[in-house]
């Protein structure tokens, strides 16, 4: 028998929604994840059928939702209760665990694993003898041999140390906040000498995603009952076979919308016994879940209280579990405790990827003695030792930040693929990349035919015509080639701007970021300079004649966000410090006015000397807690016409998706939505010029044309919401249009002179419409596909399209502001990942296997360019300012790209 003392072959986290499997097949190999079914996420439901067997996963849900009495979603959350009649059976719960087991045991096998040999299985840090010996029993009956039993915040602390490199000093702490689908489950991990320690454990049984599901079903079923009590009454008290499989095709709708919301402002739900769907937002699911996620909150505190470690001096909080990748849980924590969570892509997979790298402690035999202070008596702890052996590459999912979710929706979740660089990175993942990536390998097809759905059947319906994509929707009158190149030796997180002539890239890796200044011509590099970060995430922007950098969560700087900045002259760096919660709203010269977003700052609003990095002046807000989208600071913008210099200019959305408008010389305006006020800043002192009563809803409004236009909150409108505009000064309602009952505003945004557009969702149909800033009436409306839709404007242009996360814009086209209507098609399944002024930047592939391309057009001439091939990977980042393109390639490549001929 093989020693389970030696690294761990397969790791099995067995969760309470799902249960995720790791396999290594020898040292040289890295990890990667079973698929069960192709998705990473095995259900740990159970179904035991008439006969007495025991089905699992999948087919366990699909065969409950024939016959819900037999079936058990959770049975890890039922292990206290020996055993439960399913149907007319009673099954103890260790058999329908056993089977779970069983189910990876044999995909091992597949896998080319013994899983019989070195097998790690966690379990929570809270569970007694009795539950841990239950544990071992279902593992031994699923022939999974003696395996060895691991506390699941230690492998949660071993994947932060070992695969996101999180610097744990000796006697430092990380918290872990695991938030599943059935309980909530809050641990102190400490690194001691000898290893790491549980200091302190806590939770909450009954809080999980389960009991937001609950809540928002519950939230759901007013809203139903007003409409069809009889409707409601069926799903919420079924009494037929058929009515409890409405009842759970119901809750899972409900899931899967909360899950999309963590992605997306809106989200349909579809009622069994109803043609259309009622639609939750974003603003729904944060009042629904925020009393529940206030109770995770509290109780992470006392967590920390117990062991006697501020927040402040925690040198992580990571997030696990699936449920933590709903925004507000980050924004919450962050607002209570002072510190900015970590949030993998894949929440669900870190436990699973610690466990595979843990390694055994030297022996088996409990350290004797009394327990050490502050740890659970009677709890062996699992001790933490460095790898030994080959190195190799990990692939367990990158970190994220709090807020954007990884993949577009409708996409599946997919295996993770290696990073490329020791810090794990998000990289922005193209609709066009996910769909292409599907069609070639067909495990992928299933999750992402939502998505690429229509591309793939235009392509099957044309006889296997797979010669590439059309891209001469414009006046092909213009040329575009590489004038520059210049490759880097790093591969981690990318960025790239245009400044004046020349390309301003920046990469990661091997503990710094490599910023290069290419020159847009064939001379060599102006400068490179290196500048003493790693992040996950980067973005690189210039602002007069300074270039910033912004890393997000750098593990050179202890996790923390950074900002750099250097001399676009020459390179050299001018001062660079931590720069967490921070956002950009306007740059004035070379200072920029700042949003602080945190409680501990009280989400202030500051003024910093961008050549120095001096604070010129602050005004505190509030500690209220934001989520995500919401916003309390705003620049007045306005258009900009032939006879005026700008005051001020805007940050591009990520750095490179531009707007025609600008920021005026005054004012800034806070908005305090809790007190219903508005504030008139002077971004030149920070003095305030006036206020008044503004009752805004602070997630949807902008400052533009002399007005503040948003979202109204009073209660006057009751459940009818109404778009409104405030003159500036003063705060004096100019007009207001009211919305249909059961239509909901998502965003407005300015898309011309005198004009803003605004994305307006309804049970049938979303619409863009188009508001008179000067008269408050509707200009024109147009039905949309997308509740995301964005708009990018110029001259009398409107560049829209699907805007998800703001990193491209997909299904583009360009409309007339005169009236909405279509002024040309764009090429179709092309994705723009770069505007600025009337130029845009589109990408496409060509043939299979897939080559990246992309070619430029003009909204103000209806000319483009020729396409210029960029490799076999989708670009990383692309930037566009008059004549130059700069493009970060999926290789790390930087290329200068020169347009001619255009205009």
């Amino acid at each position: 028998m093989t020693s389970v003392d030696q690294p761990a072959r397969l790791a099995i986290d067995l969760g309470t929604t799902h249960t995720i499997a790791v396999v290594r097949r020898d040292d040289h190999q890295p990890p990667r994840t079973l698929l069960f079914d192709g998705s990473p996420l095995l259900s740990s439901a159970g179904y035991v059928a008439p006969d007495g067997t025991v089905h699992t996963g999948r087919d366990a849900e699909r065969l409950g939702a024939t016959d819900p009495e037999r079936y058990e979603p959770h049975p890890k959350r039922r292990i206290d209760d020996g055993s439960l009649l399913l149907g007319t059976d009673e099954v103890p719960v260790e058999r329908l665990l056993t089977a779970t087991l069983r189910r990876v045991a044999d995909e091992a096998r597949t896998a080319g694993v013994d899983p019989a040999a070195a097998t790690v299985l966690t379990y929570p840090a809270d569970w007694g003898q009795p539950r841990r010996t239950l544990l071992r029993t279902a593992a031994q009956n699923a022939g999974l041999g003696p395996v060895r039993l691991l506390d699941e915040p230690v492998a949660a602390a071993t994947y932060c140390i070992e695969l996101l490199h999180q610097r744990l000093p000796t006697g430092g702490s990380l918290g872990i906040f695991d938030f599943g689908g059935g309980t909530l489950d809050v641990t102190v991990v400490r690194r001691d000498p000898d290893g790491l320690w549980v200091l302190a454990t806590g939770g909450l049984d009954d809080l999980g995603g389960l009991d937001i599901d609950e809540a928002l079903v519950a939230h759901l079923g007013h809203l139903i009952a007003l409409r069809d009590p009889d409707l409601w009454h069926r799903l919420n008290q079924p009494d037929t076979p058929a009515r409890r499989r409405d009842r759970q095709a119901f809750w899972t709708e409900v899931r899967t919308a909360k899950e999309m919301l963590s992605r997306t402002t809106s989200a349909p739900v579809q009622i069994p016994g109803r043609d259309d769907p009622v639609h939750l937002t974003r603003d729904e699911l944060d009042r629904v879940a925020g009393p529940l996620i206030a109770r995770a909150v509290d109780e992470t505190r006392r967590v920390l209280q117990r062991a006697g470690v501020d927040p402040a001096h925690l040198t992580g909080l990571l997030l696990v579990g699936g449920s933590s990748r709903l925004p507000l849980v980050a924004s919450r924590l962050h607002a209570r405790l002072g510190i900015a969570p970590s949030v993998p892509e894949q929440p669900e997979l870190p436990v699973a990827y610690g466990a595979i790298r843990h390694h055994a402690p030297p022996t088996a035999t409990p350290h004797a003695g009394p327990p050490r202070p502050g740890t659970i008596p009677g709890h062996h702890p699992n001790a933490y030792s460095p790898v030994v052996g080959p190195a190799w590459s990990p692939n367990p999912p990158p970190p994220h930040r709090a807020a954007p979710p990884p993949a577009r929706p409708g996409t599946a979740t997919h295996q993770p693929t290696p990073p490329t660089s020791g810090a794990g990175r998000r990289r922005p993942i193209r609709r066009l990349l996910i769909v292409t990536t599907a069609f070639i390998a067909v495990a992928g097809c299933i999750g992402t035919a939502v998505v690429g759905g229509k591309w793939l059947k235009n392509t099957i319906a044309a006889a296997g015509n797979l010669n590439g994509i059309s891209v001469g929707a414009a006046d092909p009158a213009g040329d575009l080639k590489q004038v520059n190149g210049y490759p880097s030796t790093r591969t981690g997180a990318a960025s790239v701007t245009v400044a004046g002539d020349h390309v301003i890239s920046a990469v990661s890796g091997d503990g710094a970021t490599e910023v290069v200044s290419l020159p847009g011509n064939d001379a060599p590099p102006r400068w490179t300079t290196t500048v003493q970060m790693e992040p996950s995430e980067l973005r690189i922007t210039a602002v007069g004649d300074l270039i910033i950098l912004d890393g997000k969560r750098s593990i050179t700087n202890y996790g923390d966000d950074v900002r750099a900045v250097v001399s676009a002259t020459n390179g050299k760096q001018l001062w660079k410090r931590v720069w967490s919660d921070r956002t950009d709203i306007a740059y004035y010269g070379t200072d920029a006015v700042v949003e602080i977003r945190n409680g501990t700052d009280k989400h202030s609003i500051a003024r910093i000397d961008l050549r120095t990095g001096k604070q010129e002046w602050i005004r505190t807000g509030s500690p209220d807690v934001l989520s995500t989208d919401d916003h309390r600071a705003e620049p007045m913008r306005q258009w900009p016409t032939a006879d005026t210099t700008p005051a001020a200019t805007l940050p591009a959305v990520n750095g490179v998706l531009a707007d025609a408008v600008v920021a005026a010389t005054t004012p800034v305006i806070e908005l305090d939505a809790k007190n219903g006020r508005g504030t008139l800043l002077d971004p030149r002192t920070g003095k305030v010029q006036s206020s008044g009563k503004l009752p805004l809803d602070d997630g949807i409004w902008v400052a533009y044309d002399n007005l503040v236009i948003g979202k109204t909150v009073t209660r006057s409108s009751g459940a009818q919401q109404v778009l409104a505009g405030y003159a500036v000064p003063g705060f004096r309602q100019r007009w207001h249009i009211g919305l249909a009952a059961v239509e909901r505003i998502e965003r407005v945004k300015p898309c011309g002179p005198h004009l803003v557009c605004v994305a307006i969702i309804g049970p049938d149909a979303n619409h863009t419409l188009a508001v008179d800033t000067r008269t408050g009436k509707p200009a024109w409306r147009i039905a949309v596909d997308n509740s995301d839709e964005d708009w990018y404007a110029h001259g009398d242009t409107i560049l829209g399209g699907k805007s998800t996360f703001f990193e491209s814009i997909d299904e583009p086209r360009v409309i007339n502001q005169s009236d909405g209507k279509a002024r040309r098609k764009l090429p179709e399944y092309s994705t723009v990942l770069a505007t600025n002024g009337d130029r845009m930047v589109l990408s496409s592939t060509d043939g299979l296997p897939v080559k990246w391309q992309l070619h430029v057009e003009e909204t103000a001439t209806d000319q483009g360019t020729n396409v210029v091939a960029v490799g076999d990977k989708a670009p990383e980042q692309v930037g566009v300012a008059g004549d130059l393109v700069g493009v970060i390639t999926g290789d790390r490549r930087t290329l200068a790209l020169r347009i001619s001929g255009l205009g």
